[in-house]
């Protein structure tokens, strides 16, 4: 099954990525809830995100889903067609495969936060957004006419592995919170 393959929501395999989703998602917002106020506003080094700057960037991943899945707007193709392909056949299944996501790959414009914006955000606020943004984006890419998302570097991908793909992004993103979190202590 390729990732522009559709899949029934109904299927063995979309109740297993919603299950996966679900649990991520769940994983995620207990993580947030662990940080102090001072510390999610707190970036871990010069020029990268704080946690309230990542979990907003996590955020707007799932509002992009939601819109690209009801025709909206989706991500710019910025890898050329062909390394696209290889991309989405090769890069994008083995990170499904093995649960991984590429450290420090760079986050394509379109869900880059407002860095402005992350520091009037409280945990609360972001964990609630969060609860509605992924929730939105499952039932949005749930639908029998849910549109294909194009991504900045695996283009054209199916509802099915859209949801994948964000699972793992917010796995990915988890890690790294856990990670701060681990440094505080």
């Amino acid at each position: 099954m390729g990732p522009t393959s559709v899949l029934p929501p109904l299927s063995r395999a979309w109740r297993n990525a919603e299950r996966e989703h679900d649990e991520v998602v769940s994983r995620f917002r207990d993580t947030l809830r662990c940080f102090s106020q001072a510390n999610w506003h707190r970036e871990p080094a010069p020029g990268r995100w704080s946690a309230a700057a990542l979990a907003l960037h996590v955020c707007q991943s799932y509002e992009l889903g939601a819109v690209a899945a009801r025709g909206g707007p989706s991500m710019a193709l910025r890898s050329p067609r062909s390394l696209a392909f290889v991309s989405r056949h090769v890069l994008l299944r083995l990170m499904l495969a093995t649960g991984t996501f590429p450290r420090e790959a760079p986050a394509p414009r379109e869900v880059r936060p407002d860095l402005q914006d992350a520091t009037t955000l409280r945990v609360e606020d972001v964990v609630a957004r969060l609860h509605h943004a992924s929730a939105d984006a499952l039932t949005a890419l749930r639908a029998p006419n849910a549109a294909p998302f194009t991504h900045a570097y695996f283009g054209t991908l199916s509802p099915y592995h859209t949801l994948r793909l964000l699972s793992a992004h917010t796995r990915h993103h988890t890690q790294g919170l856990d990670a701060r979190l681990l440094l505080r202590s």
